[in-house]
């Protein structure tokens, strides 16, 4: 198996950045792209919007089947929801796309036929847009699923430095919630973003704990750049770097990793203000940041998202900055941004 992650690791574009997965995807997507063209815009559209409402359908109905296989063939919870959702996603894509080609396509659609060349070609190649659409919305779902399993660090690690496969799952972070509450059982309720909102008193049980982990000091460096670039692109002046205030976020990450918790607050009670005094970190203003995600460009995306963590990395209050990264493996990378005047 280690030869086989080998080769895949070794099959890329060094020229261009793509790796492994985003040559998979690419042949996909021209599968998909020459099925849209041979089906042509309406039919291409209308297996679209099947699609789109059977994802959707699944999410709303999965409970009813969840519970039906729990009470008939004892499955555990976490399971019954991912069967749940997969049984009512399929039998709806059956439905809707008999519903769509045997009936509103052929009822009617299929009399119209282009005859001008012109109108023909632009009919192809809608069809083929709307397929690579499709193509492109299923990706996105199962490597966001992909990327939330507590499995391989290599195929996270694939997902994580693939430019198409990157681009598309950070685009799926209104969806991680709704996708936890169905695999998350399933997946040890690990998920594409995770947050707190700054000074809420909230805290998410993880469902597992850790001590296999390491500082990531190249990841701490992205993210500070990261930020300084939101401040000085809008005019606010870069903050500096504190060595207390690293040294308390490092310890702050460390900490929920190793206990199985996510919050401002430590079991104990501490709160950020109580962690930075006892780092020696003297301040009048304070603020803190966390996500756990499985990488910087999603962390800070999903942070810039968010007002409240947007106002702390965009407070002109702020001088000081300790960024800390440490790196779960399977189960992503714990970030934590303490800010002082």
């Amino acid at each position: 198996m280690t030869n086989f992650f080998e080769i895949l690791s070794n099959i890329s574009l060094p020229s261009s950045g793509l790796n492994w997965l985003d040559l998979v995807i690419i042949i996909v997507l021209a599968f998909y792209a020459l099925e849209g063209y041979s089906l042509g815009f309406i039919a291409a559209l209308l297996d679209l919007i099947g699609f789109i409402s059977s994802f959707i359908i699944g999410l709303k109905t999965y409970s009813f089947f969840s519970k039906a296989l729990i009470k008939v063939f004892s499955i555990p919870p976490g399971f019954s929801n991912a069967l749940g959702f997969l049984i009512a996603a399929f039998i709806a894509e059956i439905i809707i796309g008999l519903i769509f080609r045997k009936i509103v396509y052929l009822k009617y659609f299929s009399r119209f036929t282009f005859k001008d060349s012109l109108l023909k070609n632009i009919d192809h190649l809608l069809g083929l847009l709307f397929g690579v659409f499709s193509g492109l919305i299923l990706f996105a779902f199962l490597l966001t699923i992909v990327i939330a399993l507590p499995v391989s660090v290599f195929l996270k690690h694939s997902v994580s430095t693939s430019k198409i496969g990157n681009f598309l799952v950070s685009k799926t972070a209104g969806f991680e919630k709704d996708l936890n509450n169905v695999f998350g059982g399933a997946i040890n309720e690990t998920i594409n973003f995770l947050t707190v909102e700054p000074g809420a008193n909230e805290v998410v049980n993880l469902n597992f704990k850790t001590r296999n982990f390491s500082a990531d000091p190249s990841s701490e460096q992205a993210m500070f750049t990261l930020v300084n670039n939101e401040r000085t692109s809008r005019g606010f002046m870069a903050l500096t770097v504190d060595t207390k205030l690293t040294k308390v976020a490092k310890d702050h990450c460390r900490d929920m990793f190793a206990r199985g918790y996510f919050s401002h607050y430590t079991p104990e009670g501490l709160t950020p203000f109580d962690r930075m005094a006892q780092g020696d970190a003297y301040f009048t203003y304070a603020g803190e940041n966390l996500a756990l995600a499985p990488n910087v460009t999603i962390a800070m995306q999903g942070l810039m998202q968010s007002l409240g963590h947007r106002a702390n990395i965009l407070s002109a209050n702020f001088g000081k900055i300790g960024v800390g990264v440490i790196d779960g493996g399977i189960y992503g990378q714990m970030f934590c941004q303490e800010f002082t005047d």
